[in-house]
């Protein structure tokens, strides 16, 4: 599998949301309230959404903000549980 940085796939999804386009990618899970999380996450079509700022939502400056275009569903992840972007692995 080929490889990416994970601040050049951020960049790429920006690009392909203000197109239109959609992206695939996945993340592991965390939830920082209850302290679970390592399942992996799939996206087949994911788009940008804008992101909150941290008064509306703590820590947003390091969550990914995305709409599941398959489903609608409005979510976010964790910026550096991010681990594929578009068949690509991502690093750090």
């Amino acid at each position: 599998m080929d490889k990416i940085s994970l601040f050049e796939a951020i960049e790429e999804m920006k690009q392909i949301s203000a197109a239109g386009g959609t992206f695939a990618f996945a993340f592991r899970k965390w939830n920082s309230d209850t302290c679970n999380g390592g399942d992996v996450a799939r996206f087949a079509a994911a788009r940008l959404r804008p992101k909150a700022s941290d008064e509306e939502v703590r820590y947003s400056s390091f969550k990914l903000f995305f709409t599941d275009t398959e489903t609608g569903r409005q979510l976010n992840c964790w910026q550096p549980l991010i681990i594929e972007f578009n068949n690509k692995q991502t690093i750090l």
